[in-house]
């Protein structure tokens, strides 16, 4: 039985499993108690937590890329501290529950947050090549650390670009969620990539046929940026190493370099385009736990949020989008200024 339910005070997060679809959701109360979380609240916060001389308004750093200086202080470039309303929580252990058809556990794990940049107005798009770079270090040397923990299935990389696209608080972040379930995003896309392993691997021949029908965008030596056949919104754009790997953990770092040219690149071209549009980003790769997911190969995704879903999207799983993935990759080809390069 759900601690939850037994107890309304407990606020401990948990992970519950849908009996009629087979999905995982994370039940965290607590989070409704985070800056704009709920409509109609006011963030009345005077300070930004993530603004240098701030420090003191987060928890305690993890993690951080500074000069000198003690931690908790400024001077940093990239700063990483636990999430102040997360969605796991590490003392979230114990046994799961089954009552009926209805299977629930602790959602222990961790969630952290990467702070950008020290400029409260610095977004990923608006980076040079040198402050991207620096950021993506710091997604790696996070992914790792906890990629080497025991129990830890699948951890999630996530950027909300602007509070439409479900940021609470404006200064730039990034979000890691540490997870002890594969989600079934990655089960789907491990399924499609071993289904058609004996033929290669699906996400090269992907990038491949983006750019023999005039879906790619952008390439330089280690990645490709393209828009998706079956994109599911406007401009969404998917963007490959062109190093077969399962596992972003693998990145040197001239794959780094590649990964921090494209997507600046890339997100100031879409910014041109839109006029700075909220977004999500995410990094896909092969869940944690040493298992062979050789035909697997991982990437980033990006989905403007300029369409609202509605009941279709929500009642089937199935995307409509209005826009051809070729005129998507030729705008955003354009305002980049290479439409004649492709």
């Amino acid at each position: 039985m759900s601690n939850e339910d037994a107890h309304p005070e407990f606020a401990l997060p948990e992970i519950r499993r849908d009996p009629v679809t087979g999905a995982w959701s994370i039940l965290a109360v607590g989070r409704s108690r985070r800056p704009g979380a709920v409509p109609g609240k006011v963030n009345g916060e005077p300070l930004c937590p993530f603004c240098p001389g701030n420090e003191s308004l987060t928890p305690p750093e993890v993690w951080a890329d500074r000069g000198q200086g003690p931690p908790d202080s400024p001077g940093w470039k990239v700063r990483a501290v636990p999430n102040l309303y997360p969605a796991l929580m590490p003392e979230a252990g114990g046994r799961g529950w089954r009552r009926g058809g209805m299977v629930g556990r602790p959602a222990h794990g961790e969630h952290e947050v990467i702070v950008n940049s020290p400029d409260h107005g610095l977004s990923l798009g608006d980076m040079d090549a040198e402050e991207a770079e620096r950021l993506i270090h710091a997604w790696l040397q996070r992914y790792r650390y906890h990629a080497a923990q025991p129990q830890v299935k699948q951890i999630q990389v996530i950027i909300n670009h602007r509070r439409e696209a479900g940021a609470s608080l404006e200064h730039p972040h990034t979000q890691v969620f540490v997870l002890p379930v594969v989600t079934r995003a990655i089960r789907d896309e491990l399924h499609e990539a071993r289904q058609r392993a004996a033929r290669g691997c699906n996400i090269c021949a992907a990038a491949r046929e983006a750019r023999d029908d005039g879906r790619m965008i952008y390439e330089n030596e280690s990645w490709t940026a393209c828009v998706p056949y079956a994109a599911r919104a406007p401009f969404e754009v998917r963007f490959i190493p062109k190093r077969h790997d399962p596992d972003f953990a693998a990145s040197g770092k001239d794959e780094l370099g590649g990964m921090a040219d494209v997507l600046t690149r890339v997100l100031k071209g879409l910014s041109n385009l839109l006029g700075n549009p909220p977004y999500n980003l995410w990094i896909h790769t092969a869940p944690c736990g040493g298992r062979d997911y050789g035909c697997y190969h991982w990437h980033v995704e990006m989905v403007p949020r300029i369409i609202i879903g509605a009941g279709f999207e929500l009642a089937t799983g199935m995307f409509i989008s209005i826009l051809a993935p070729g005129e998507a990759a030729r705008q955003l080809r354009e305002s980049m200024g290479i439409a004649s390069e492709q």
